[in-house]
């Protein structure tokens, strides 16, 4: 969900999905390949991110597109190279189903497998564009740890090599890419494991369970939320034709939820069995302020599964709609989601970008929340409790 005010508020757009405790879909299968048994330990999609810094070249008469990614985390080590294109061609086979997502947002993957008495992690993703420059994989800092003994297992070389260098990367739009990063070969014994040193796909201390077989959904005890007691404002006008570039055109609404003053932002989770519920908070700058949700937020699990959003309490989805209420109140919107599983621990929350329309200062940007834990935001429900306007002149 974004907020749409006169100010153009700049928003995060590339936050990790992975979990740091323990939520990795674990997995004791392989399959075989021209060059040996792989033998896989685990595998997740780690995250999602927004495409950042795209550019589109279409001078000669062609049209040319590339994405320069922006990783500051490792700006300071300067070696560069291009790299052949690593195509995965078991890609489909390791992660099927996977849902769609917005084209301005690309979602990661990584395997953790055993072959050839070596372990080797692979990165994954998928080619938004047709080139890629200023990705990086792995220096002398990744690194697989054994928790139960403290042993470390340092990255050997990566695959194509790429080691410790920004590198660049040319291939048709839609292609997935495999690059591999070689360690020694994992104790028989090793059964959690953490991951560093691989900031592109946010594994930095990612904690990994491998060869125990992951609890399946509906097996966990879960005490379930009532369905929260956020009110809907009240509908002042509905115009019939609505107009996106035509503020007049926009419903009016009053009499939001009110909450005591927090953070622009906070979230708050009720889980039920039909219905996940969100309840986001934001300050009312003017005493007329417009929001707007895009239909296609969804919030999405570390397995990569979408939950959609069912509906906006008392609101209208995709469409811009004015708030009346007073400059300095707290208020509370309620969002519904497909219901999120009991096991599913930490999500991302994902809002893509509206329909640009004509206001000064409009803000049609995208959003996204990732590693936002579960039980965290059910704690957080006490914030949402309705208060009384309090007016002293």
């Amino acid at each position: 969900m974004k907020k749409l005010t006169l100010i153009c508020i700049m928003l995060m757009l590339a936050l990790g999905l992975m979990a740091q405790n323990n939520d990795i879909v674990v997995v004791g299968y392989g399959f075989s390949t021209p060059n040996g048994h792989v033998q896989i330990l685990a595998k997740n999609q780690c995250c999602i991110v927004k495409i950042p810094n795209l550019h589109i070249d279409r001078s000669n008469g062609q049209k040319r597109s590339w994405v320069a990614w922006d990783d500051m985390e490792m700006a300071y080590m300067t070696d560069t190279c291009t790299v052949e294109a690593p195509v995965a061609e078991n890609f489909n086979t390791i992660f099927p189903n996977r849902d769609s997502l917005p084209s301005q947002f690309v979602p990661l993957y990584w395997m953790l497998t055993e072959e050839n008495e070596e372990t080797v992690l692979h990165c994954y993703f998928v080619m938004p564009v047709d080139e890629m420059t200023n990705l990086w994989l792995a220096c002398e800092e990744t690194a697989i740890v054994d928790m139960a003994t403290g042993v470390q297992y340092r990255a050997r070389r990566t695959s194509p090599d790429c080691f410790r260098k920004h590198y660049t990367v040319k291939a048709p739009a839609g292609t997935p890419l495999d690059f591999k990063i070689y360690f020694p070969k994992l104790s028989p014994t090793t059964k959690e494991i953490a991951i560093f040193g691989v900031p592109m796909w946010y594994l930095r201390g990612t904690r990994v369970v491998i060869n125990s077989p992951y609890t399946a959904h509906g097996t966990l005890q879960y005490d379930y939320d009532n369905e929260p007691n956020i009110k809907p404002p009240t509908l002042v006008d509905y115009p019939k034709k609505y107009n996106k570039d035509n503020h007049k055109t926009w419903a009016v609404f009053n009499n939001p939820h009110l909450i005591k003053p927090v953070e622009e932002g906070t979230m708050a989770l009720w889980n039920t069995p039909k219905s996940t519920y969100i309840a986001i908070a934001h300050e009312q700058n003017w005493m007329r302020e417009y929001y707007e949700y895009e239909k296609g937020t969804m919030l999405i699990d570390t397995r990569g599964h979408q939950y959609k959003l069912k509906g906006l309490r008392g609101l209208p989805l995709g469409e811009l709609f004015w708030i009346e209420a007073y400059s300095g109140d707290y208020i509370a919107f309620l969002l519904e989601f497909e219901p999120l599983p009991p096991s599913v621990t930490t999500f991302t929350y994902i809002a893509p970008e509206s329909e640009k329309f004509d206001m000064v200062g409009a803000n049609w940007d995208g959003e996204v929340k990732s590693d936002l834990n579960v039980n965290e935001l059910r704690r957080n429900q006490t914030l949402f409790e309705p208060i009384e306007r309090v007016i002293k002149e």
